[in-house]
């Protein structure tokens, strides 16, 4: 065994520091023992922030102030206890307790009565602390004194390293219950929210409150709602409509329960009144905890992107639902759209015929899932546009034919509707190739999809629509900004391309440039004719080759040439022109649309500048939304747009100031001082807001929680085609199940398999009475 070595404290200071080991912290508590064997704690605080019993304190709130701040240093937390009052109602005796004082509940369980719920384990915090303070009332003034004073705990006391996990520093504040609740509306859970709070912070120590308590206040904010759900949002939606010019709002009751919603803002209506043509609308699922179904109505803007013109909150999808709906449809926007793309949905069809008069039929998507050949075949013919209605029947018939389909159910029904969904017969429909199908309507669901989810309630769901409206708003507004400052590079030294950039969106331009571009290198005029005020052109034009199978065309302007010199795929146009009136003329009606590149080439030997004022479709310019209407938000009422704005004006000062001061240590001193002593003036100056949570929690989603409740929350629905939560078992769970029922016996036999009155036995023997008898 080595010898011991005597080391005195300056040595183990040098060997430590020569070893990199921190020194030991100074201690914050002393530790000591009762005769009895039991150990107490005291905690070293500066003297000044000691209680001193006779001295007054002020109020009973600058009380309270002071044991918390003598609290805080001590790292332990208080709480208020029992007071005694004047017959009056005065306080005129009030205890503050550590708040590890009291008695731990008792809890008495056996394990042999097993029709008791077994009780969760759980920590003990209570100790029985006498640790407190209590202070008198001065009579006839509103001051009390310190009159007792208790230092010592019975328990060890929180390092200062862990104060952050004190329950007293655990309290969220303001910033943080609305970072929970602005995160929810973003679809961000309470964990992912405490992450991304704590990196912004630094550091986990400098948020008040762990993850638990972020989780307890996104379920207080789901309490607040609960049963209420439907009548706070009709009261929210009936609010928005009474100060939030433009905005329309219906909702539809069955048997004192929410059934359906509809609503629309100014923008929506302006979106419509411009981008009408044709609108796609399509149901959407797992948006709240109701499985009431989404139905967004979708357009396309001056962006070629998709638009929200309206939408609506749906329990069913029957045909009555739908029609409640085109009916707020046509009562908020006075107008029908020229076209609408659904599904093949009977329900939004039977509607569509109900409340549209002059529409054209709706157009169902074709589903199909057959073999590769076939479907090839199916889609050159069925998204042919350059056809007439005659030859799509016999190219259908020879189709049929050849795949052994004719007598198919399905496709025989196809066939019989075919006015409502092949093109050839939309040719006459203004702008109908702009959308063939609900994908739109798809794409704008999946959009919608990353601001809600399935387990949201009515306010959430909300919430993050508008979310999403307003993303999708401000790309517009995005798209608008960059036509202006922005320009995409010409391509010719046409002034007409240059007008062209002057009048269209970049999306829009981008395709009319292409056409200008094929007219200056691709077109040639022919010859010209003139027969009295018509003249007549005849345009030459080379086309590239496209591969085999691909469904090349154009997006906005269709049409069918005469094919000249199919060996060399040059094209032939006949271009008439009486004063500014320009027509393409091919073999049939169905063909004489507009077709731009020719009449673009005729426009450059004219020496024509500018495209015609009347070949300049409103909805494709660049300035057909007012800038001023874009940055409308429905989100706020007008007063709370200005208090909204100066919040965030607040915010990015205070910003602004730190990123100015930098690392300097004593700058940063000074700001945080000047911005201590005007927090002490705007709380000298402004009300105590008040500490209830549903106060707070009403405040922050603009919403009182209403005292009655006359619309109640619709109940749980099932989805159009799904099945009912029983699946078919198989026949081992059969077994299984079977054999756990309870077995009755007979009491003539003795089986299990049936009762005395099914009992073979039993009738064998009435039988042989009744022989016996005759």
């Amino acid at each position: 065994m080595e010898p011991e070595i005597d080391i005195s404290n300056e040595e183990q200071i040098e060997i430590q520091n020569a070893e990199g080991i921190d020194t030991p912290k100074v201690a914050t508590t002393r530790k000591k023992e009762t005769p009895c064997g039991s150990l107490y704690y005291a905690p070293i605080v500066d003297e000044s922030l000691l209680p001193v019993v006779g001295k007054n304190y002020g109020t009973l709130e600058e009380c309270e102030k002071m044991y918390r701040l003598y609290a805080f240093h001590a790292c332990f937390d208080i709480r208020k206890s029992t007071q005694k009052t004047t017959k009056s109602g005065l306080v005129k005796q009030k205890y503050y307790l550590c708040n590890r004082g009291g008695v731990p509940m008792q809890v008495n369980f056996d394990t042999l009565q097993s029709s008791k719920k077994p009780i969760r384990k759980s920590n003990m915090e209570c100790t029985g602390c006498r640790a407190r303070v209590k202070f008198d009332w001065v009579y006839g003034t509103n001051t009390f004194i310190l009159s007792d004073f208790q230092e010592h705990h019975n328990h060890e006391l929180l390092p200062q390293e862990y104060r952050h996990l004190s329950k007293a520093e655990r309290q969220m504040k303001y910033a943080e219950q609305l970072f929970v609740y602005h995160s929810s509306v973003s679809n961000i859970g309470p964990t992912k929210a405490y992450e991304v709070y704590s990196n912004m912070k630094g550091s986990e120590k400098n948020v008040h409150g762990t993850v638990t308590d972020f989780r307890n206040w996104r379920r207080d904010l789901n309490v607040f709602i609960n049963a209420s759900d439907s009548q706070m949002l009709v009261n929210k939606m009936e609010e928005r409509k009474k100060y939030v010019p433009g905005f329309s709002f219906e909702y539809k009751l069955e048997k004192s329960q929410l059934h359906s919603i509809f609503w629309a803002d100014e923008v929506a209506k302006c979106d419509y009144k411009e981008f009408s043509d044709i609108i796609s609308f399509d149901a959407t699922y797992r948006t709240d905890m109701y499985n009431m179904k989404f139905v967004p109505f979708t357009g396309i803007d001056n962006h070629h992107r998709c638009v929200t013109v309206a939408a609506r909150l749906i329990r069913d999808e029957t045909a009555e639902s739908y029609t409640w709906l085109l009916t707020c449809f046509m009562k908020t926007f006075g107008k029908e759209p020229n076209m609408i793309v659904i599904d093949q949905d009977k329900s939004m069809a039977i509607a569509i015929k109900a409340i549209f008069k002059t529409i054209q039929e709706a157009i169902p998507t074709i589903e199909d899932e057959v073999e590769k050949d076939f479907k090839n075949r199916l889609n050159k013919l069925v998204w042919n546009m350059y056809i007439e209605p005659n030859i799509f029947k016999e190219r259908w018939e020879k189709l049929m034919q050849d795949f052994s389909l004719k007598n198919d159910s399905w496709f025989k029904h196809m066939f019989d509707i075919r006015s409502t969904w092949i093109p050839a017969y939309f040719i006459d429909t203004e702008m109908f190739g702009l959308m063939r199908t609900t994908s739109r309507s798809e794409s704008e669901n999946d959009f919608f999809s990353n601001f809600t989810r399935s387990a949201a309630n009515l306010l959430t769901f909300m919430d993050g629509f508008e979310s999403a409206m307003l993303k999708q708003r401000s790309k517009q507004e995005s798209l608008d900004a960059q036509t202006i400052k922005k320009n995409p590079k010409l391509l010719t030294q046409l002034k007409i391309e240059k007008h062209a950039l002057k009048v269209y969106t970049h999306a829009i331009f981008a395709i009319v440039q292409k056409e200008i571009y094929e007219a200056l290198y691709s077109c040639l005029l022919d010859k010209m004719d003139k027969e009295e005020e018509t003249e007549i052109y005849v345009v030459k034009e080379e086309k590239e080759k496209t591969k085999e199978g691909s469904n090349e065309e154009k997006q906005f302007f269709h049409y069918k040439p005469l094919i000249l010199e199919p060996e060399k795929n040059i094209y032939m146009y006949f271009i008439t022109a009486k004063t500014d009136q320009w027509y393409v003329h091919v073999d049939t009606i169905y063909d004489m649309v507009f077709c731009v590149d020719t009449v673009f080439g005729v426009l450059k030997n004219k020496n024509i500048e500018e495209i015609p004022e009347k070949y300049i479709m409103g909805r494709w310019r660049r300035d057909i939304i007012p800038p001023e209407l874009r940055s409308r938000r429905n989100r706020y009422g007008n007063e709370n747009i200005v208090v909204q704005d100066s919040v965030n004006e607040i915010t990015s000062v205070v910003y602004d100031c730190v990123g100015l001061v930098g690392s300097d240590e004593k700058m940063l001193k000074v700001v945080l001082e000047k911005l201590k002593l005007l927090k002490k003036e705007v709380e000298a100056q402004v009300p105590k807001p008040s500490k209830n949570k549903d106060d707070i929690i009403g405040n922050m989603i603009g919403v009182s929680k209403p005292s009655i409740i006359e619309i109640q929350n619709p109940p749980v629905g099932n989805y159009k085609g799904c099945a009912n939560d029983k699946r078919l078992m198989s026949g081992k769970e059969k077994a299984i199940k079977e054999s756990k029922k309870r077995k009755f016996t007979c009491g003539k036999c003795g089986c299990d398999d049936h009762n005395q009155r099914t009992c073979d036995k039993k009738k064998k023997a009435k039988e042989q009475a009744e022989t016996s008898e005759i």
